[in-house]
């Protein structure tokens, strides 16, 4: 690979690598992406769209040189949001309801109006979580100084922790049926909502699967509004907030 050739100074202002094998830039190459006497990165933006294309100490390296570089951890979450709410509508549908709302014709090939507004608005959820991530980490990027490569993956493991402590909580889960409904309205498609119902979507979907909305929600609701540090004190207080936030709404 002639990096040099490719990415020559100037010539590239944002590189989006969404294919090749994984660690193809690591600290063996990266430093044909640094100018000799600047000490800079010869490309000044990277979001990365595929899984370990650059390893993570070369994505420092890089970073150090006055690259701006988003990594896959939080880039490829949008990827895992619609996957998500795709399988979770075919778990949410009768067999003849699915067969209406979600696939094409098979004469025309047209897909049905449900469908392409369901699209949109899984598009709109993937736009505010992306928003979400981005804010939060330049936010404590100001804070720490660190770059956004390991700040994502404190922010991943921040979410991640807190969500899995919520999946095996009982206490939020069974002992407050209504807040653990308003959480689930709140976490799923409006359009899905409004055709299918919370009552049935509850009796259709597995609870090991809305369980993992539900912590998930919380969780990443937590992390992006209060931070990656979830003492006691300020979950109670983000808790007390979110029932609040849904008595105002009459999901409570």
């Amino acid at each position: 690979l002639k990096i040099k050739e490719i990415f020559g100074e100037g010539k590239v202002k944002l590189f989006v690598p969404c294919g090749g094998r994984p660690s193809a830039i690591d600290t063996n190459n990266v430093s044909a992406l640094i100018d000799e006497k600047t000490g800079q990165s010869i490309v000044p933006i990277i979001v990365e769209g595929a899984n370990l294309f650059i390893t993570q100490p070369a994505k420092i390296v890089l970073e150090k040189a006055g690259c701006v570089l988003f990594k896959d951890a939080s880039t490829n979450k949008g990827g895992v949001t619609s996957s998500s709410l795709e399988v979770l509508a075919s778990l949410s549908f009768d067999d003849e309801t699915f067969l209406r709302d979600m696939c094409a014709n098979v004469e025309t090939g047209e897909a049905p109006e449900f469908y392409k507004n369901y699209v949109k608005q899984v598009q709109s959820i993937v736009v505010r979580n992306a928003k979400n991530e981005f804010e939060m980490l330049w936010k404590l990027k100001e804070s720490t100084g660190k770059t956004f490569s390991e700040l994502s993956d404190d922010l991943s493991l921040a979410i991640n922790k807190l969500a899995d402590e919520l999946a095996s909580s009982e206490e939020l889960w069974n002992d407050d049926a209504a807040f653990r409904n308003a959480v689930l309205i709140d976490a799923l498609p409006e359009l899905l909502l409004k055709e299918i119902g919370i009552e049935n979507i509850l009796k259709r979907v597995p609870v090991a699967y809305l369980r993992a909305i539900f912590a998930t929600r919380l969780g990443s609701e937590y992390v992006y509004s209060r931070g990656i540090d979830a003492n006691p004190a300020k979950f109670l207080e983000f808790i007390s907030s979110l029932k609040k936030k849904f008595a105002s709404k009459n999901l409570l």
